[in-house]
């Protein structure tokens, strides 16, 4: 029933006449006309049907026409205050108030605040690489602090953004914290932390700006922290701040909807969407990720996150789910029915505010291996001081499924099933049940060889297991043999041509040198990362796929044999292409 087009990832096409036949429309950036002979080729060999080929162009056509006629009357402005407003609205629906000790917040009127951190002059507020957007107008803390109704005693810096350590910012941080009542703390992850092309290695901020905030909180207790960044951190430092808001990468607005939660306009609702671990030890992929040589293991199966902390009953920080408000919330009357739930959600505290009530569905004597609980549905609901609402969650053909790798399809487990409602999965106010009928003849899992999956404990997940689950040998994953067009530039470590190899050693000393400096360059990211064969999807048809052989037949070490086919084909793709060229043409 999908309706849309499939569209590859840059380069990401390991074989364009195997993704058409599995459905693939699309095969990004610029692979030129090498692609298209092989799919016309393919066609004469019988490896796909001319009419698989025109299913995709029927896609392709369907979306321009249906876009293009969206577009007939061309917009030459639009409402930019009202994006702008959206987009703090976004924001402030979005942030999560972790803590908030003695009720720090909201802060009232009047309250003398200091604002430290590089944060707040120039905010992070969206990702960087292919995800950036251009905005029309950014807030920033520093530019609309004084017109929040609190006395601001002064703004500093703090610390180095590219984590260098400055001790004259830093006294200047701390004089500036022992003049005030209160400190709104902005930091979080720099762009060199999160950024497209490389991974992190561990989930610690900055230990600058770490350092600044625990000398803050030897001047001055009262800290309010507003978190900048775009996934799950490390927080042994959670204790030096009375409250902490989490805004993520906010966006445009952002600064004005951390302002609004902080000073009561805003009563904050945000829920994480992803566990806090205590430290990156806990989490489920610590001890398969990253990859050993050639091959990754997800050996944690479907226990990722939640799914995982819950099942195991492994300590976190904060739960999946979890979201402070400034008023408080009664769960009562809990009704399941065949097609839904309902509950009743009242305010009882003293703020108008919003709730995230969430449905966890479980089956307690479950024979195919899943998590504790799953979210299987929730919804936002507005309630007033002293208002009562119910709330309905509907199930849906989701909730209760499983794929069974036997049968190759969705399936039902029959029996009873719980139902969890409540504020987080670790904050659960009501339960209930219901039976369901089940449509499996086949168990697709034996118990007895998957003792790691059934039990949720997969700190250690032997071999003979892991081939259980994924019902054929591992992949030998040593790095032995010839490096193939889907292996990386930078693995060319293990190559056999020494001119190979020095190539790979001028990429990393660069590389490492560029990271060091706190300046990554996404562009050598991007080439040192690229697989042999996406350089033939990504050169406008420059590159053909015989020439990518050639490539890879050089760094095993068969030079002139490798270099005949890379000058060879780039004479025979350059010939190709224009006699192509020549026939769309009409000529």
């Amino acid at each position: 029933g999908f309706d849309g087009i499939v569209i590859t990832d840059w380069g990401a096409s390991n074989d364009h006449v195997k993704g058409v036949a599995a459905g693939s429309d699309l095969e990004m950036p610029t692979p030129g006309f090498d692609s298209a002979r092989q799919l016309i080729a393919a066609v004469k060999d019988g490896e796909i049907t001319e009419k698989e080929i025109d299913e995709c162009v029927d896609h392709m056509l369907d979306a321009i026409l249906t876009l293009t006629a969206e577009r007939k009357e061309k917009k030459t402005a639009f409402d930019e205050k009202a994006h702008h407003e959206l987009a703090r609205k976004a924001a402030a629906q979005s942030a999560v108030l972790l803590k908030n000790t003695d009720q720090i917040l909201p802060l009232k009127a009047g309250t003398k605040v200091a604002v430290i951190g590089d944060f707040a002059i120039t905010p992070r507020y969206q990702g960087a690489g292919s995800s950036m957007v251009n905005a029309t107008k950014v807030d920033t803390i520093e530019k609309i602090m004084n017109d929040c109704g609190l006395q601001i005693v002064g703004l500093s810096g703090g610390y180095k953004r590219n984590g260098e350590v400055d001790e004259a910012l830093k006294k200047e941080a701390l004089d500036l914290a022992e003049a005030a009542d209160v400190i709104i703390y902005c930091f979080g992850l720099n762009e060199q932390s999160e950024s497209e092309g490389l991974d992190r290695n561990h989930m610690r901020i900055p230990q600058n700006q770490i350092d600044l905030l625990q000398a803050i909180v030897q001047v001055n207790e009262n800290v309010v922290g507003i978190i900048s960044a775009g996934s799950a951190i490390e927080m042994p430092w959670h204790y030096c701040c009375k409250a902490i808001l989490h805004g993520y990468l906010y966006g445009q607005a952002g600064a004005g909807a951390m302002m609004d939660i902080i000073t009561g306009r805003v009563n904050p609702s945000g829920r994480l969407n992803e566990t806090y671990p205590v430290r990156y030890e806990d989490t489920p992929a610590f001890r398969y990720f990253p990859s050993a040589e050639r091959n990754a293991e997800y050996r944690e199966s479907l226990f990722i996150g939640y799914r995982y902390y819950d099942t195991s009953k492994v300590r976190v920080l904060y739960p999946f789910g979890f979201g402070l408000s400034y008023t408080t919330f009664e769960y009562s009357q809990l009704e399941v029915s065949p097609k839904q739930i309902k509950v009743t959600v009242k305010n009882t505290g003293s703020y108008d505010g919003s709730e995230v009530i969430q449905m966890y569905v479980g089956k307690q004597d479950a024979q195919i291996f899943r998590p504790e609980k799953e979210l299987k549905g929730f919804k936002k609901v507005f309630l007033k001081v002293g208002e009562s609402k119910t709330v309905v969650i509907p199930f849906d053909d989701k909730t209760f499924r499983y794929w069974n790798v036997k049968t190759n399809r969705w399936e039902v487990e029959g029996g009873t099933y719980q139902i969890y409602v409540g504020a987080s999965v670790a904050d659960i106010r009501l339960t209930g049940e219901i039976r369901r009928n089940g449509t499996t003849q086949e168990n697709p899992y034996d118990r007895e060889k998957m003792p790691s999956y059934y039990s949720g404990l997969i700190a250690q997940v032997e071999d003979e297991e892991f081939e259980t689950l994924l019902g054929y040998p591992i992949p030998y994953g040593k790095w032995a043999g010839n490096i193939g067009i889907n292996d990386a530039v930078c693995q060319l470590y293990y190559a056999k041509s020494g001119l190979a190899r020095l190539i790979y050693r001028i990429l990393t000393n660069k590389k490492n040198k560029n990271e060091a400096e706190g300046t990554p360059d996404l562009n050598l990211l991007f080439q040192y990362n690229i697989p042999f064969r996406a350089i033939a999807k990504m050169t406008g048809g420059m590159v053909s796929m015989e020439m990518v052989y050639g490539v890879v037949d050089v760094v095993n070490g068969h030079f002139f044999k490798g270099m005949g086919k890379v000058i060879g084909g780039f004479f025979r793709n350059r010939k190709a292409n224009k006699q192509y060229e020549k026939k769309l043409s009409g000529n």
